[in-house]
């Protein structure tokens, strides 16, 4: 890439590949999500674990390590101000990348299936921007509309995407590569478990609202974690999909102009 721009004497002045900043983006809210949960069972244990039951539990929802306490609350809030801002670029991108490919006579179709996919991304990446301004403990119905948000998004994305990622890569008899179905089989797993947990968490919190049993909203948290990491492996197939493309900050105006403009 640098190369072509060398040609046209437009030097790169900074690059970086997107399977590097699809590796920076995922980290940030695994970090956070891990830091938050230990902190909380450290040195928050009884507060983060207390539920309206009153009966024992031995993990912190996500709600309540990321929103009730300090300093979890500003480290979540931190990372996940700084994966968002790539992750808009990633949607856009996705559109390209889908619609580089001409699937044939429902090629229609396949446009508008690719744009709904960039726009529930964008959707779930303002719902997850929401709920991380928005706590539990300040708000607590607006966070619980931001969550279910979220959640519809994210699940309508995953499946939508692993359904148009599939078609436009096997359009026309196309031979779909290796690392292409080896993205294909990632993002088909990640959703079937995925929704698989969450709806196992689902169970777990009406359960606990009609039961209170000791340690349901526990699991019901450790549900929530693994819905959390899922959701980020499923971006981070991002870093095979893109694993050939790089951003970079070039001069666009030709080097013998500038060299004229140092000559006056």
């Amino acid at each position: 890439m640098s190369a072509s721009y060398s040609d046209h004497n437009k030097p790169v002045h900074f690059k970086v590949t997107l399977a590097t900043l699809g590796k920076i983006v995922c980290s940030l809210p695994i970090f956070a999500t891990c830091f938050c949960v230990i902190w909380s069972v450290i040195f928050n244990f009884e507060s983060s674990t207390k539920t309206h039951c009153r009966v024992p539990n031995f993990l912190p929802s996500i709600s309540a390590a990321i929103g009730g306490f300090t300093p979890q609350r500003y480290v979540w809030r931190v990372c996940i101000a700084l994966h968002c801002s790539p992750r808009f670029m990633v949607a856009v991108a996705y559109y390209s990348y889908h619609t580089s490919i001409h699937v044939g006579h429902r090629n229609e179709l396949y446009k508008t299936l690719a744009a709904l996919c960039t726009f529930l991304h964008i959707c779930e990446n303002l719902a997850l921007l929401g709920l991380t301004c928005v706590s539990s403990t300040e708000n607590h119905d607006l966070h619980e509309k931001f969550f279910i948000l979220f959640m519809l998004c994210s699940l309508t994305y995953m499946l939508l995407t692993t359904y148009v990622f599939a078609w436009g890569r096997s359009a026309n008899g196309r031979s779909i590569l290796h690392t292409e179905m080896k993205s294909l089989r990632h993002k088909s797993s990640l959703f079937l478990f995925n929704i698989s947990i969450f709806m196992f968490a689902v169970y777990l919190f009406f359960r606990h609202n009609a039961y209170c049993e000791p340690g349901a909203y526990s699991w019901f948290a450790l549900c929530e974690y693994l819905i959390v990491i899922s959701n980020v492996c499923f971006h981070s197939t991002m870093i095979l999909d893109f694993n050939t493309y790089s951003m970079a900050v070039v001069n666009l105006e030709p080097l013998t102009a500038r060299s004229s403009y140092l000559d006056v």
